[in-house]
């Protein structure tokens, strides 16, 4: 009974912050002056558009992607330097990556830097829309880069809970080849585990600030970015109109989830049907190799644009169409001294804190749960409620419950915020692990008089030590990331390196932009290295090697 009950009161405190918020935004929309601004405003029909042609679009290209990469690299082996591969990418911040990507494709990036002038002519940067494109293309660039190695870790995640070596076995010994028995065996299996991570992921290319900061159109620009500018104005008026839009945006991705969901059951009879025509054609070769480009492609512009992030922070003078700076200098880290040092001890405190409530709270209700899985699964269920839910619809009214109770702009707001992103995150990697662990372990240690807390200690926690320490960094990586619940939660009196470089990117200031940014992906990275070395000397030490 306690058990349930401290798992009720963390439910109550992931489902109540966003109800209440949903309420705090929905209230101010009730009016029917701001719907009359809203369908007023200029170009509100283009931005609808866009953020449903990039939302949409970026989401269903990933998932693609994902489930073809972890159908070619479905071995073991293979699937874990694929997931090696992608951390990168994963680790590396949204706005951060869209920072790079916008100053490697840009018409002065260093993609056509280096063409130029030697193949293409061009001593000048052409007119060329390549990044905030009126299409929304690059933005859904910048998605899919971010969105990728996400939907491949939680396919992969979703592995442990999918019998996939007996499928694959069954459909090999009815003539089946490698790709196609992945295919019609295990592919099915696995997406209808990761329904709540792609609900996820549509969500949040809907009501992106991040990356559309970077790489989205600007007249018009999307939804979301409509909304943040009328929230960050300082005339309190136009909250009214950013709460009707908030409202308009949570009825959007409704509409979209819903209408996907009926794609997909359409998808599914068609897919029913190609995997009992019978056919065994060979399509593995042509598979793998354009797995293998697309992989290439997607690891390389990643790379290529955290190159091109800190080469533009450290650069002096960087004239078109030189392919490298004359001269670099610590200038921009100097200058940004003043504001990089509280953004490092808020950014990289709060992430530390966050991760760790985060990954203590994942450990103890997998355990708790360990013989009630669905229950289990029901609250990894509830867990993803704020991530489905779009940001704006219940942060702004987050933030007027923070304001009331007097704790807005304190670090019990920003933990408290920042737990509601992260801990679905965390839980989910946790409980994946958990899952595929031996249960017959528990079991002989308490035949032997272990009490449950001594198996959990001495069994339980040390088998998961590596996956702790992982979850660890994953939870702070996606802290360092949130934009938006750092800037309600935090009312601009919080500093992180999220809200700098978004602060900065808008005002033009590319260079300072790249400073932040800079920070802002080293960090993460810092962080999944420093997981991956404590683990490997967790191995050694269990393992009876010597340190």
């Amino acid at each position: 009974m306690t058990n349930r009950a401290l798992l009720a009161a963390v439910l109550l405190l992931v489902l109540m912050p966003v109800a209440v918020g949903l309420g705090g935004t929905i209230l101010p929309a009730l009016s029917s002056e701001p719907w009359r601004e809203l369908f007023a405003t200029p170009g509100l029909a283009r931005a609808i558009t866009l953020t449903l042609f990039t939302g949409i679009a970026s989401a269903v290209i990933s998932l693609g992607l994902a489930h073809l990469l972890l159908a070619v690299y479905s071995a073991r082996l293979a699937r874990e330097r694929l997931r090696a591969a992608m951390l990168p990418l994963l680790a590396t911040p949204h706005l951060a990556l869209a920072i790079g990507v916008a100053l490697l494709l840009a018409p002065s990036g260093w993609l056509l830097r280096a063409l130029s002038p030697w193949l293409t002519g061009f001593t000048q940067p052409p007119d060329w829309a390549t990044i905030q494109d009126p299409w929304g293309l690059s933005l859904v660039l910048g998605l899919v880069l971010k969105e990728t190695p996400f939907l491949v870790l939680a396919l992969g995640s979703a592995l442990t809970q999918v019998p996939s070596e007996r499928l694959m076995l069954q459909a090999r010994t009815l003539g089946y080849r490698p790709f196609k028995s992945w295919c019609v065996a295990v592919a099915p299996l696995l997406q209808r585990q990761i329904r709540l991570p792609f609900a996820a992921v549509v969500a949040f290319g809907l009501g992106n600030v991040d990356v559309a900061i970077a790489l989205g159109p600007s007249n018009p620009p999307t939804l979301a970015i409509l909304l943040w500018q009328w929230f960050t104005d300082p005339d309190l008026s136009r909250r009214a109109l950013a709460a009707a839009g908030a409202v308009m945006l949570t009825g959007l991705t409704a509409l979209a989830l819903w209408a996907l969901q009926a794609l997909a059951a359409r998808v599914r009879r068609l897919w029913l049907r190609h995997a009992t025509s019978g056919h065994r054609h060979d399509s593995t070769v042509a598979a793998t190799l354009f797995a293998n480009s697309i992989g290439a492609l997607l690891l390389a512009t990643g790379l290529l644009a955290l190159i091109a992030l800190v080469l533009r922070s450290l650069a002096r003078a960087w004239r078109f169409p030189e392919f490298l700076p004359r001269s670099i200098d610590m200038n921009s880290w100097s200058n940004a001294l003043a504001t990089l040092t509280p953004a490092l001890g808020g950014s990289v405190g709060l992430a530390l804190l966050t991760a760790f409530v985060a990954v203590l709270v994942s450990l103890w209700a997998a355990e708790t749960l360990r013989p009630l899985p669905q229950w289990r699964t029901r609250l990894a269920a509830l867990l993803f409620v704020p991530l489905i839910v779009p940001q704006f619809g219940f942060l702004y009214g987050l933030q007027v419950a923070l304001s009331a109770l007097r704790i807005e702009g304190t670090w019990t707001a920003m933990l408290l915020t920042h737990l509601l992103f992260v801990l679905p995150y965390v839980f989910a990697f946790v409980v994946a692990a958990h899952t595929a662990l031996d249960a017959r372990l528990p079991i002989v240690a308490r035949s032997l008089g272990a009490s449950p807390t001594a198996t959990f200690a001495k069994v339980t926690l040390p088998l998961l030590a590596r996956t702790s320490l992982q979850a660890l960094a994953l939870g702070f990586a996606v802290s360092l990331a949130l934009l938006l619940p750092s800037l309600f939660a935090g009312a601009g009196r919080f500093i992180t390196f999220a809200t700098e470089a978004a602060a900065t990117m808008t005002s033009g200031s590319l260079r300072s932009a790249a400073v932040y940014g800079s920070a802002q992906a080293l960090l993460p990275l810092l962080g999944f290295a420093a997981a991956a070395l404590a683990g490997a000397l967790v191995f050694r030490r269990r393992a009876g090697v010597p340190a």
